[in-house]
């Protein structure tokens, strides 16, 4: 590893990789529906999320053929769709769509789909006629704009963490997050590569969290870090995201770039340890 390269810091190193990796590789892995091929060739087709429709226009939603719960996200952005569950609560009125179209989950109950019918389509519409961040986030380039509709995967009980994010540098599960509940629910534990909690959290998160209120860490960790470590496999950095449901582990998507760059580490002196992890890019020689 070079004096320059070894340096820069975590968030410094994945502005590096949007800036310059240009691997076709990365647009599949952001590819929420293409990835699934991937997914299902290294780890196998029943750790992978059933597909229930993948629409190319709005025309081609038909309400009553869903299931009573689903979720529905663009294939060419990132924290962005619509679930619907019956977990959550009833809405007083339609949702309204809010400026901007991106980065922004909606939850509704299935006694509400018919009153949000136009909202949905609203939705749609607005992802198809959109990009997410092409002038700075190269993998999403390449994606051709549609909709996917999947299975929704319910959570164990409420005190088993439900969301993992594995960041795997080489090939190597160095750290990993677990929430109780979809990316935007809250808090997030820190772990390492041994499973051994850790006093880490990001700038971002909305909770502090109590060490000593851990929650119990389920033995299928040790499977999803094995599979992140499988499908990670010749990448100089990725991170792999799982979910535990009640049906068992599903891959949940592939991240190049976590928080665009911008993700802040509390201690800083942890964002160096990631960054000694990530010993050079793929995409130049910084060995």
């Amino acid at each position: 590893m070079n004096q320059e390269f070894a340096s820069l810091s975590f968030r410094e190193k994945v502005r590096h990789k949007m800036a310059h990796d240009r691997r076709e590789i990365l647009t599949q892995f952001a590819d929420k529906a293409e990835v699934k091929s991937l997914v299902a060739a290294k780890i196998g087709s029943d750790y992978v999320v059933p597909t229930i429709q993948i629409l190319e226009d709005v025309l081609e939603l038909d309400f009553s053929t869903l299931p009573r719960e689903f979720v529905l996200k663009p294939t060419h952005g990132s924290q962005s769709g619509i679930l619907v569950s019956e977990k959550f609560e009833r809405s007083e009125g339609e949702i309204l769509p809010v400026f901007g179209t991106w980065e922004k989950y909606y939850n509704i109950h299935p006694e509400d789909l018919t009153l949000n019918h136009s909202f949905i389509k609203t939705m749609i519409v607005r992802w198809l006629k959109s990009s997410y961040r092409p002038e700075t986030e190269f993998c999403y380039q390449g994606i051709k704009p549609r909709i996917i509709i999947e299975k929704y995967i319910s959570s164990l009980i409420d005190d088993v963490p439900f969301e993992f994010r594995f960041y795997t540098f080489h090939g190597e599960v160095k750290f990993f997050r677990a929430a109780i509940g979809y990316s935007n629910d809250l808090p997030h534990f820190a772990y390492n590569e041994k499973g051994d909690l850790l006093p880490v959290k990001f700038s971002h998160d909305l909770f502090e969290v109590d060490p000593t209120s851990q929650p119990f860490l389920p033995d299928e960790w040790k499977q999803m870090k094995f599979f992140a470590e499988t499908l990670s496999m010749r990448i100089d950095f990725v991170r792999v995201d799982f979910l535990l449901g009640t049906d068992g582990i599903f891959f949940s998507e592939l991240t190049n770039y976590p928080f665009a760059g911008q993700l802040r580490v509390v201690p800083e002196s942890f964002d160096q340890e990631l960054s000694s992890y990530w010993r050079y890019f793929d995409c130049c020689d910084t060995h």
